[in-house]
């Protein structure tokens, strides 16, 4: 598989006091689910099964231990976990954690991760350089699910989100950067469908495109004050206003990375990336009309599921 850049979404829109890299969101993710969609087709079946064709459950246990999710997932009352491997037709490798027994209302994490080169748009580079594409692995989907908490006040149920989650989130990123090391990678990339997942990312992923991580710590200098909550449903109403287009902010998702090697961490400090960055932070304001959110809200929810949106 390849992403070519040039091919796939962005994000446009969703501003100044000095940037800070550290600038973002002061939200408390410990407990969302984390979710990003892919069909799949079903498992090889004949066939020895290696997550990235190199990792078998003893590993990914082992990995899972040493980096502190096992220990993690026990004090928040997880016993007894068991790993399950597969690979699909497509070549998507799949590693599922369950809690005493192998079943869907027991399973707490379902990651799915494929390899792929990345081509990124010569837009992003200097005239006449030569552009080597990045090794890649792509996140498909990761979600984290805790069965045994409900929703309340304190941690709300964000639109499509169907479980608390387990506050695993810095360990899956620490996992896949253990695991791109191993496999000779340049990084690990994503795409989210929402801007709730990009903020979540936004901790330890940067966009490729300076624009939108200039964009997006914007969003974040601008909107601090409020619950990833309130964001995800002030995109969702349409009353996040980007006060340069007087409009309501549109999520377009678009790649962002989290860089392993020299080569890709040398793009992303570079003079040029830096510098688009810093226009698009500096240039960007947003407004959130918070009411007029709570309004419409209650209106979609009067007809709608939550889970459903």
């Amino acid at each position: 598989m390849i992403w070519n850049s040039s091919k796939n979404k962005k994000m446009k829109s969703l501003k100044p006091q000095p940037l800070s890299f550290n600038d973002s969101f002061h939200i408390d993710m410990s407990d969302m689910d984390l979710s990003d969609s892919i069909e799949s087709l079903p498992g090889l079946s004949g066939t020895k099964k290696l997550f990235l064709g190199r990792f078998n459950s003893d590993n990914l246990y082992a990995m899972m231990d040493k980096i502190g999710l096992i220990k993690h997932l026990q004090s928040i009352g997880f016993d007894e976990l068991l790993v399950d491997i597969d690979v699909d037709q497509n070549r998507i490798s799949y590693m599922r954690l369950y809690w005493r027994e192998k079943t869907p209302s027991k399973q707490l994490i379902d990651l799915r991760v494929s390899e792929s080169s990345f081509i990124p748009d010569k837009k992003f580079f200097k005239k006449n350089a030569v552009i080597t594409p990045y090794s890649m692995i792509v996140i498909e989907w990761l979600s984290a699910k805790n069965p045994l908490k409900d929703f309340n006040d304190e941690k709300p149920q964000l639109p499509g989100q169907t479980n608390p989650g387990l506050g695993v989130l810095k360990y899956c990123f620490e996992m896949l950067y253990i695991m791109a090391k191993e496999v000779f990678k340049d990084g690990f990339l994503d795409i989210p469908d929402h801007m709730h997942g990009a903020i979540m990312y936004s901790k330890k992923f940067k966009f490729f495109d300076p624009a939108h991580e200039g964009i997006i710590r914007a969003v974040g200098r601008d909107l601090r004050k409020y619950s990833l909550s309130d964001i995800s449903w002030g995109v969702l109403t349409g009353t996040i206003i980007d006060l340069s287009t007087n409009k309501p902010a549109i999520y377009d998702p678009g790649e962002q990375i989290h860089y392993v090697s020299k080569r890709m961490k040398k793009y992303f400090e570079s003079k040029m990336y830096r510098t688009v960055l810093m226009k698009y932070y500096e240039k960007k304001r947003y407004f959130f009309d918070y009411d007029e959110m709570v309004r419409k809200r209650e209106e979609i929810l009067r007809s709608n599921k939550i889970e459903d949106l």
